[in-house]
């Protein structure tokens, strides 16, 4: 179904956006306890066993200065046993997007509306994978 699958990962969750084509919809938080990469990465094999993604987008939380910080190796663990669970060429599969401000990005619009914090709480990790996957899909426009 979908061919893109945005990832926003967290210590304690993973924002997930979807795309058939040039538009991400905000589309699942998965929350685990934190740092249980495994769990987490389980919780996806069911999203991927129902959906054919052509390509998996990561975040990549690097440095406001461009460096790599802790975050980033946190991520790279993830991928990691992303790519051993799923079986995958990571080369081929997997594309790291700068992921720099897209969870304050997120913040902010969902600050601008009417949202409960609840509500905000629940949903910001989706919308900074949005940002995250809107991010590569704009690469592929130009």
């Amino acid at each position: 179904m979908f061919k893109y699958i945005g990832l926003d990962i967290g210590s304690k969750t993973v924002g997930i956006a979807v795309s058939e084509g040039y538009f991400a919809t905000p589309f699942k938080t998965i929350r685990f306890e934190e740092y249980d990469f495994e769990k987490a990465v389980s919780d996806l094999l069911l999203i991927f066993n129902k959906n054919n993604f052509e390509k998996i987008i990561v975040g990549y939380p690097l440095n406001m200065n461009g460096t790599k910080g802790h975050r980033v190796d946190m991520v790279d663990d993830f991928i990691y046993l992303l790519v051993k669970q799923f079986n995958i060429d990571e080369d081929k599969v997997i594309v790291k997007v700068d992921e720099r401000l897209t969870t304050r990005i997120a913040n902010n619009i969902m600050s601008d509306s009417n949202m409960s914090i609840k509500h905000k709480k629940l949903n910001k990790d989706q919308i900074a994978a949005k940002f995250i996957l809107d991010s590569y899909l704009n690469q592929l426009k130009k």
